[in-house]
Order: C-alpha cells, then structure tokens, then sequence
C-alpha cells in the first residue's frame, strides 16, 4: 500500500510539472518545414537518422514535445511517441500535423502501466525519463517487453557521479541569482542548450535541471544488471563507459570492444570518477544502448 501512495504521488508531482513545464520544450514558429526540423536536428537525432532502417517500427518513450519522434518520421518510419503530459503530447501533435508526418502516431501512457503491445518495436529510445519515475527499472522491463527479439533499447539517465556537480552547482546558483539576474543564462550555458532566441526552450531547460520535483541517478553497473536480469544484451555506452574501448563516434548499435582489465565494476568506476568533471556539461547525463537477446 505504500508503494503504491508512493507511485501515484510521484506520477501526480512529476505530471503537474511537465504540464507547466512542457519538456523540450520549443518555440512552434522554428518549425515551419521538414527542412526546418532536419537542419536543426541535434547531432545524437542525425546519427540515429543514419543507422535505423526506414522500414523501422519506433517507440519514442516519453517522447516530451516530439522533436525526435517527429524528425525519426521524416522518412517515413512508423513512430509513436508516448508521454504522460497532455501539455507535451499537444505541441508534439501540433508539430506533426504542421509538417504533415502520417507515420508518426502519439498517446498519452503512464510509464510504469504502459499498455503496448508485446514485441511491437524495433527500436525503443527513452531519453531522460525513468530517472523521473518512482520505480526506473519498472519501467526498464515495459521496455524490453515491447522490444523485440533483436531490437535495440537506448536508454539515457542520469549518472550517480556524473551528476555530483550538478548539484553543487544548483547551490552556488541560487545563492547568486539573490544578488545577479544573469547567473542563470551563465548556468545554462554550461548545460546542452544553447542560449538561442526561444525563451521557451530556455525557461524549461531551466525548470528540468533546476526545479525538477523528482530524479533518482544510476551506475553504469546497476543499469547493466537490469540488462542481465531481463534478456538485453550491451552494445554501447555515450559516452563510453570502458576504459581503453574504441572511440565515442563509432555507430550507436555496433557493439563496443574491450578486454579485462579495461573493463568490469573497477575500470567502470574510474571512467565514471572521470564523469564528474567530462559530463559536467551535461549534468550527468549518460546513455546505454541494448538488444533484447529472447
């Protein structure tokens, strides 16, 4: 009974704020054509484009305000994009009816109820959400569900250590913004947006990394037990989590090489001791891509 108060509370408090808080969040005017979404796609969006076939059937799980979901449906691959926030999924629809994307699909879902079908996907991303929920690795297992056998999973968290300075960076920003108004354009020039003209975009990357409700953070190892526990296979880390390993710009779904001692819990716990100055940028934020094996 008190992990269920504890669920519905979690889901209520994290509803309400992305209902204000409309995550990524963006101006509709930048969006007037495809070209206008491709161009200004991100580089991650671009090389996603270039290695999932259009033939594809896409999940975008906890798809926000449908950027992805839409660019990954330029070329006509069968997406669905499914968030909780009514206010997110009606931008995301609005876009999509903008450009006129007939194979691209969303609906509303709570994450750790999701009512999909089995083995429906060939690729399934949830970019920066189960840290969100009241129970991630609930959350994890809806997504090998729906994966299918040989599919691919990318999942990005929030990373324990990578996450530390972050932290203290909230502190040191609230203590200044009593005395500097800018402090906060200064602080989000560290994050991954750039202080562009969309004061929309600005104001929610703001609420997300400042103001976020709830978040919980995640080692490499205990994302890679969830793996191990449910049938998934490691193929990848952005940004690398072995040591030695080959480079950070090689494809998302070609599996990484690296022998012992360079990799396991030690060699994993050095790269992510390195994550708490390298991932600062990006407040710790990491992504670890799977194929379902069963």
């Amino acid at each position: 009974m008190a992990d269920s108060s504890r669920t519905e509370k979690v889901l209520r408090t994290v509803n309400v704020f992305y209902e204000e808080n409309t995550f990524p969040g963006f101006d509709p005017s930048k969006y007037r054509t495809r070209e206008d979404l491709d161009r200004q796609a991100s580089w991650w969006a671009h090389k996603l484009d270039a290695e999932i076939p259009f033939e594809a059937d896409v999940l975008d799980a906890g798809c926000g305000t449908g950027q992805l979901a839409n660019f990954l449906g330029l070329k006509g691959r069968r997406v669905l994009g499914v968030d909780y926030s009514q206010q997110s999924l009606a931008l995301a629809e609005t876009l999509r009816d903008r450009l006129r994307l007939t194979s691209v699909r969303f609906q509303r879902e709570n994450f750790l109820e999701l009512s999909l079908p089995d083995k429906s996907f060939d690729f399934v991303f949830c970019n920066g959400v189960l840290h969100h929920t009241s129970d991630p690795c609930r959350g994890f297992r809806h997504l090998v569900r729906v994966t299918r056998p040989g599919g691919f999973l990318v999942i990005g968290l929030y990373n324990k250590y990578g996450r530390l300075m972050l932290h203290v960076r909230r502190r040191v920003v609230r203590w200044r913004l009593r005395f500097d108004p800018k402090a906060r354009d200064r602080a989000l020039e560290k994050q991954l947006v750039k202080l562009e003209n969309d004061s929309e975009k600005r104001r929610t990357w703001w609420a997300d990394q400042y103001e976020h409700p709830h978040e919980s953070v995640h080692t490499v190892d205990e994302v890679l037990d969830w793996f191990r526990r449910h049938g998934v296979s490691y193929v990848s880390s952005f940004p690398k989590a072995e040591l030695y390993s080959s480079a950070d710009v090689e494809k998302i779904f070609k599996p990484r090489r690296s022998r012992p001692p360079w990799k396991g819990r030690a060699a994993h716990l050095l790269v992510q001791l390195g994550w708490i100055v390298t991932q600062n940028s990006g407040g710790g934020y990491y992504v670890r891509v799977g194929q379902r094996t069963d």
